[in-house]
């Protein structure tokens, strides 16, 4: 992501000391589309979320029935511990509804 002072700096070398787009181009690895455009904007690209993400939290059941089973594997060799991806199939034998990433997350 380009910060607004890389932009002003941009700007300040092509229109107050006369580089080219291509000299700056070549200083700074950006495209000379992105330099023209950066000057044509005057304000740098932003990006802003629409809707945050929902976070979903495992039941406490299951938090608590995940957290025995990470336990137990801690006490294994390491070859022969679960992945995320057998703990929520585990899980899921028991009845949990919820998905795979929330256990792959939870896990960590």
């Amino acid at each position: 992501m380009v910060l607004m002072e890389s932009v002003l700096k941009i700007r300040r070398w092509i229109l107050r000391e006369g580089r080219s787009i291509r000299s700056v181009s070549r200083q700074t690895g950006l495209s000379r589309n992105t330099i023209k455009k950066y000057l044509k904007d005057g304000d740098p690209p932003s990006y802003q979320r629409r809707v945050s993400p929902v976070r979903r939290k495992l039941s406490d059941g299951f938090a608590s029935r995940l957290r025995a089973l990470f336990e137990q594997d801690l006490g294994r060799p390491r070859r022969e511990r679960r992945t995320a991806k057998k703990l929520y199939e585990q899980l899921v034998s028991e009845g949990y509804s919820g998905s795979y990433s929330t256990v792959h997350t939870s896990r960590h």
